[in-house]
C-alpha cells in the first residue's frame, strides 16, 4: 500500500466585500426633509455650490420645492418655471448631483468644449434620446459651474 502525500491547497486570499450601498438620503415619502436638514448633508464648499446655484434659479423666476423622486433616489429640489421642469438637484450616493433635461436644440446652443471634463463625461454617460438628453452632473468641483451652463441653455429655450 502506498501513501500518497496531499499538498494542502492554499487558501486563497479572501475575496473584497462587495460594499454596502449607499443609504438614500431622505427615502422615506411621508418624511420631506427641511431645507436645514438638505443643507447639513452637504460639505461647506458644496454646500455654497448649491446656494449659488439656488440664488441664480431663484433670479431666473424657478420655482423651487421638494419632490419625492422614488425610494431608490428619495427626495431632492425640483425646479420649476411654469409648468416646466428646469432641474432636479438630488443627493445620490452622497454626492450632490444636477439634473438636466435638454432637447436637441439647447444641446447645440452649449459650447461643449469650453465646459470643463465633468460636463463631458456627464455628456457622455448622458441617457435619453438624441431628442431628449438627459445629464446627471456632480455639483461638486467644476460641475457647478457647467451645470450653470447647461441651466443657461435650457433656460434660453424655456422662455
Amino acid at each position: 500500500m502506498k501513501l500518497v502525500k496531499v499538498k494542502a491547497k492554499a487558501k486563497a486570499p479572501p475575496a473584497d466585500k462587495p460594499r454596502p450601498a449607499p443609504k438614500v438620503a431622505f427615502p422615506k415619502k411621508a418624511q420631506a426633509p427641511t431645507h436645514a436638514e438638505f443643507a447639513a448633508r452637504l460639505p461647506a464648499p458644496v454646500g455654497k455650490r448649491f446656494e449659488v446655484l439656488r440664488t441664480y434659479l431663484q433670479k431666473q423666476g424657478a420655482a423651487e420645492d421638494f419632490y419625492f423622486y422614488g425610494p431608490r433616489t428619495g427626495w431632492g429640489y425640483r425646479h420649476m418655471k411654469g409648468d416646466q421642469s428646469i432641474c432636479s438637484i438630488v443627493l445620490s450616493a452622497g454626492r450632490l448631483v444636477g439634473i438636466v433635461a435638454l432637447d436637441a436644440a439647447a444641446q447645440s446652443a452649449i459650447a461643449w468644449d469650453g465646459l470643463s471634463d465633468v460636463a463631458r463625461r456627464a455628456r457622455k454617460l448622458a441617457h435619453g434620446t438624441p431628442a431628449l438628453l438627459w445629464l446627471d452632473v456632480p455639483l461638486d468641483g467644476s460641475g457647478a459651474t457647467d451645470f450653470k451652463a447647461l441651466l443657461k441653455a435650457k433656460l434660453a429655450r424655456v422662455g
